[in-house]
């Protein structure tokens, strides 16, 4: 069984990210419709980036290397609300999340990606790992990071991991 809960509800958004209405996981998105997906990388202080591998029961990059953290928003949520879920569900982390957290969106053809970044001090034996999503969890060099991440294919986060990093230097 995919670990993927495809009963779950999103809002759908424009492309100017006002709600346009609301639908299941599973349902097909129009053409103009977006749903609002949240990803992170989470930094330590001394430079390694924190990735998680996905489980092998994913419907998409099954145990594959990914972001720190991610996932859609749920319907009512906001982009900040859903970080905070996603991190304490798949890691465990109860970091603070602003909206200054929040550093790039990109949209693709029936999602709008928001990207944000933090650092923590927490160890690897401090996360408590959503065992029906995350196999398991590691810190890399920002090189090391780059390489685990060119399996996923469409997309290797090298933008994204260079610009979390300037972010979180320019706070």
């Amino acid at each position: 069984m995919a670990a993927d809960r495809l009963t779950e509800h999103w809002d759908i958004y424009n492309r100017q990210l006002q709600v346009v209405g609301r639908r299941q996981r599973r349902e097909t998105l129009r053409p103009g419709e977006y749903h609002l997906v949240v990803d992170a990388f989470i930094f330590h202080p001394n430079g390694q980036v924190l990735l998680q591998q996905r489980t092998a029961d994913k419907l998409n990059f099954p145990s594959c290397w990914d972001c720190s953290v991610g996932g859609s928003v749920l319907a009512g949520e906001t982009i900040v609300a859903g970080m905070h879920r996603e991190m304490h569900e798949e890691l465990g982390l109860e970091l603070p999340v602003t909206a200054t957290d929040n550093y790039f969106l990109r949209t693709y053809s029936h999602w709008i990606e928001a990207w944000f970044a933090f650092k923590t001090t927490t160890p690897l034996d401090g996360l408590t790992l959503q065992q029906s999503e995350v196999q398991r969890a590691a810190f890399f060099s920002p090189a090391a990071a780059h390489n685990h991440l060119e399996q996923i294919g469409f997309n290797a986060y090298a933008l994204e991991l260079r610009r979390a990093w300037e972010h979180l230097n320019q706070k």
